[in-house]
C-alpha cells in the first residue's frame, strides 16, 4: 500500500507495541493470530481479512453504579472433599459499549499473490 511503514523503518523504536506490523499516518496495524477472516468471501474465491480500525475514544467501559469488583478465592480445603482443587474467580459489573460509530470502521482485503 502506499505510505505504508514497517514497524522496522520507524525512526523511534520506543513506543512500539510487540505485536504492531506497521503503519500508514496515524494508522496503526496489529498481528493477531486470532484475526478474522472469512473464507473464500471475495470473488475469486480468496479469503478476506477483516481489519478493524477503531479511533480514540471510540470505545469505552461503563461501571455499573453500586458495585465493585471481588476476587474470589477459596482454598482446596473448602473446594472439594479430598483438598485437591482450588476456586478462583473474579467477577465485576460493567460493560464495554461503543461511544461513537463513526470511529470505527472495517477495512476487508485480500492477499496479493
Amino acid at each position: 500500500m502506499n505510505g505504508f511503514i514497517h514497524n522496522a523503518q520507524y525512526p523511534n523504536r520506543g513506543p512500539v507495541l510487540p505485536s504492531e506490523w506497521g503503519s500508514i499516518g496515524n494508522l496503526r496495524f496489529l498481528v493477531s493470530s486470532i484475526g478474522s477472516v472469512t473464507a473464500t468471501a471475495s470473488n475469486l474465491g480468496a479469503d478476506v481479512y477483516n481489519i478493524f480500525c477503531v479511533g480514540m475514544e471510540a470505545y469505552g467501559v461503563v461501571e455499573q453504579d453500586g458495585y465493585s469488583a471481588q476476587f474470589i478465592y477459596r482454598p482446596a480445603q473448602f473446594d472439594g472433599p479430598l483438598a485437591q482443587n482450588v476456586s478462583l474467580g473474579y467477577k465485576f459489573a460493567q460493560v464495554p459499549r461503543i461511544l461513537n460509530d463513526a470511529w470505527v470502521i472495517n477495512l476487508r482485503a485480500t492477499l496479493a499473490s
